[in-house]
């Protein structure tokens, strides 16, 4: 479910209840959650959560596996109806069926492909950023802060933050009143819902940030698409 006019793509239910639960019941018994930090830093009057990165730790990816498979099968309904989120930056050939002969893709091709042809080309050029599964405290958690996720990143070199160019979240749980996800110039405000799957562009005109949840505490999963790196796309050594 989308608003064509926002780019927000919203799709309820993507994670089961039971896989949802599994992540918050395993995240609450890790001894290896941190304190949450925005690109600056530990500033909990910007960002309060408690967060932990799954990539690094061996005994999540299992689950991480999981996660990423389904947030594919998100991108491709993303990139049906917004397909110049593909074909917009890049030159991407491709050979339709029946046809011999290879063209560039264009806009309206994406519509006919199939998932598993669409797959591959997403993933030709995409890559996902690290998983972060956080935590929002009832009545004082949240990203405070009206932030957007394309900028320079003080501490990491090879500025992998600057190829970021969708941000992509799951809701783990329901909160009925708070928690939820405001836009600021789209003027939306998206309610958390178990298993439900964000998708948005990165950039300055997706700002947004995290309200405090005053029924219960609330567990997202969050990270971005990212284009993969210049040697990886243009076969540099």
């Amino acid at each position: 479910m989308t608003d064509k006019n926002n780019f927000i793509g919203i799709y309820p239910d993507c994670l089961n209840a039971e896989f949802c639960q599994t992540l918050i019941n395993k995240f609450d018994s890790d001894s290896r959650t941190y304190q949450g930090q925005t690109g600056q830093g530990v500033d909990a009057n910007k960002k309060d959560s408690l967060d932990l990165m799954l990539d690094p730790h061996q005994d999540w990816h299992a689950e991480l596996s999981a996660i990423h498979q389904i947030t594919l099968h998100g991108l491709i309904r993303y990139a049906r109806e917004y397909p110049h989120f593909l074909v917009g930056a890049l030159s991407l050939n491709w050979t339709p069926p029946g046809s011999n002969q290879a063209k560039e893709i264009r806009a309206e091709d994406i519509t006919s492909m199939d998932d598993s042809l669409l797959a591959n080309f997403i993933t030709s050029v995409f890559r996902l950023g690290k998983t972060n599964l956080q935590k929002y405290n009832k009545g004082s958690g949240g990203y405070h802060h009206w932030h957007s996720e394309h900028y320079p990143h003080p501490h990491d070199e090879s500025n992998a933050s600057l190829h970021r160019t969708l941000l992509w979240m799951y809701y783990l749980n329901d909160v009925e009143k708070g928690g939820g996800t405001s836009f600021y110039y789209q003027n939306q405000t998206i309610s958390p819902k178990t298993g439900t799957l964000v998708i948005a562009p990165a950039g300055f005109t997706h700002t947004h940030k995290g309200e405090i949840p005053e029924s219960n505490d609330k567990y997202i999963l969050t990270s971005w698409v990212m284009y993969k790196t210049r040697e990886e796309l243009y076969k540099i050594k």
